[in-house]
């Protein structure tokens, strides 16, 4: 069963960087999906378990964002 994990992210102000971050959170292994929300600041993501969390705030902050 898929958990749904809230990551907090700044630096998004638009659609183009709700895209950067999902596109990032996506290419992680174990990450089913993402929807990134720059009016809440956060990208909710889906994966089997915590464990990929380290590695998508990586991916955040190499896509230029913080977390």
């Amino acid at each position: 069963m898929l958990k749904s994990i809230i990551i907090e992210v700044s630096g998004m102000s638009c659609s183009h960087c709700e895209a950067s971050v999902q596109k990032a959170c996506e290419a992680v292994s174990g990450v089913e999906s993402a929807k990134a929300s720059a009016k809440k600041g956060v990208v909710k993501i889906k994966a089997q378990d915590n464990s990929v969390v380290p590695a998508v705030k990586t991916a955040i902050k190499e896509a230029g964002f913080e977390c």
